[in-house]
């Protein structure tokens, strides 16, 4: 497969895999990495909806505790 796509793929393995190590270096290393564009897209689609279910019914939601 590889031999076949041609350096025409978006990503860049040796790149990835230096943004890899440098995670796993750092002080907190992430427990999510999308790495490209287009999973960092839609990652951030993703949390976009979900924010805006969660504030939609957020009161709603919070009610569900017994009251104080």
């Amino acid at each position: 497969m590889t031999r076949t796509a041609g350096g025409t793929e978006p990503g860049d393995p040796a790149r990835a895999a230096a943004v890899i190590l440098a995670a796993l270096d750092a002080e907190r290393t992430p427990l999510r990495l999308p790495l490209g564009d287009d999973a960092v897209d839609a990652v951030l689609t993703h949390l976009d909806a979900i924010r805006s279910d969660v504030t939609t019914w957020e009161k709603t939601a919070r009610d569900t505790a017994y009251p104080r």
